[in-house]
């Protein structure tokens, strides 16, 4: 089957005009305009009605009568046709104000015809002039398809939707409006290859009936990013029109989640550094996966990559640069990946002291790829014979055995053969150094 014309359709194609134009007459008639629209209609079908290139003289005697116009290009022609028509269309007064006579008389009867076929389609023609807002809204829903902003920089550079860009026509009235539609753009070829688009029979519009209109067409984004430089989570929402920015307006703070999201990032790099990652953190992290490792039965799960970024995105909501996460606390959220009762088997199976059999306290170094160790020196280690346990007793600690400067002089997980081979040598030799310090004789 073919497709269905809509109402909407069928009354266009009653018009013998481009389909932008007889939209822009339907349009007219919801918005009480329709003879300023039958007039531009009928104003853009012949030749240009403005001579090209006119002069200082004219262009002064043309503000004079039809006052300064500057929110469209088509007013511009509406008066000046009016202007013409009042004087009969008379070359000498057609010269004055810059119109050429033959194209003028010619958009008479076309206008008769556009305003009797609308009369026809049900669209109440209006005699009262109407708003110029009204008017620039029906040339909107004409051509919404060259919705165009002009450059951020002042200059006559635009963009227009679908990607495309240009540069104002240099005798268009609108020159100030940010906002505007194009009815006219044409390619002018330039020297070589280079080719630019000039945008002609200007309308401004206001950015706030895009959404008035055409709601199905806005959209937001926002766009975050992070700014390396000033350490900070920077975000700008975007509101568009089709692909056309509107406007942008930066977002303070930035959406946590996406912010948490980045500084996590540099956080795991190494490229932000927080007071509060200690030691005591990475060693808990280290603990955890020892255990885990150690004792599967007890079903405890390591942090992992997955894990830290858990924790790292945690510490890191809410913020939007280093500043706020610099000193915030960590170890309490590490600890947090566990519930109490698991984080009580950490610190009982893996811990970070624990006291040994002749009743001294030390700290458990705990490392990614070797067994957990302590350091002791051989004072400290008087009375204890065998290394201590761990992992509800599946894991040997390695015993760092240091010298009184602190330098080891033996790693072992077998006290016992240290205490009957090595020990008696190292008695004698470290006794001469250090005549001061305790030694035993063998235990």
């Amino acid at each position: 089957g073919g497709a269905v014309l809509t109402d909407r359709g069928r009354r266009m194609l009653a018009f013998p005009l481009h389909p932008r134009y007889a939209r822009m007459l339907l349009a007219a008639g919801e918005l009480g305009c329709v003879r300023e629209a039958a007039l531009a209609a009928a104003l853009t079908q012949g030749r240009d009605l403005l001579l090209r290139g006119a002069d200082g003289e004219t262009l002064a005697f043309r503000d004079a009568r039809l006052g300064q116009e500057a929110s469209s290009d088509f007013l511009l022609l509406v008066r000046a046709w009016q202007f013409a028509a009042r004087n009969d269309f008379r070359a000498e007064a057609c010269r004055k104000i810059g119109v050429s006579p033959h194209a003028a008389r010619q958009v008479g009867p076309l206008f008769d015809r556009f305003r009797s076929i609308a009369r026809r389609q049900g669209l109440e023609v209006n005699a009262q002039d109407a708003p110029e807002e009204a008017f620039r809204r029906c040339i909107l829903i004409g051509f919404s398809d060259r919705v165009g902003r002009r450059a951020d920089d002042g200059t006559p550079r635009c963009r227009l939707v679908h990607g495309r860009s240009g540069v104002l026509a240099r005798e268009s009235v609108v020159q100030d409006s940010p906002f505007f539609v194009a009815s006219e753009v044409r390619e002018l070829a330039g020297r070589g290859t280079s080719s630019s688009t000039v945008l002609s029979m200007v309308t401004a519009i206001e950015a706030g009936w895009l959404a008035e209109l055409f709601p199905e067409d806005m959209n937001r984004n926002v766009d975050v990013r992070y700014d390396a430089e000033a350490r900070r989570v920077a975000a700008e929402e975007q509101v568009r029109f089709r692909d056309l920015v509107l406007e942008r307006r930066r977002l303070d703070p930035p959406p946590a989640d996406e912010a948490a999201r980045l500084l996590a990032d540099e956080v795991l790099a190494g490229r932000l550094k927080l007071d509060e990652w200690t030691s005591a953190v990475d060693q808990w992290i280290l603990r955890l996966e020892f255990l885990a490792r150690a004792c599967p039965d007890l079903e405890l799960t390591p942090m992992g990559d997955a894990g830290k970024r858990a924790v790292a995105e945690d510490l890191c909501h809410g913020a939007s640069g280093y500043r706020d996460i610099k000193g915030r606390a960590v170890l309490p959220l590490v600890r947090g990946w566990l519930g109490g009762a698991q984080q009580e088997l950490v610190e009982k199976h893996a811990p970070d002291k624990l006291v040994l059999s002749n009743g001294r306290k030390v700290k458990v170094t705990y490392e990614a790829d070797a067994p957990p160790h302590v350091a002791a020196r051989i004072q400290e280690l008087y009375g204890v014979t065998q290394a201590p346990r761990v992992a509800m007793g599946r894991v040997t600690l390695v015993v760092h055995v240091l010298a009184p400067n602190q330098r080891p002089v033996q790693v072992t997980q077998d006290l016992a053969g240290f205490w009957r081979e090595h020990y008696p040598r190292l008695k004698r030799e470290l006794q001469r150094r250090y005549p001061r310090h305790e030694w035993r004789e063998v235990p």
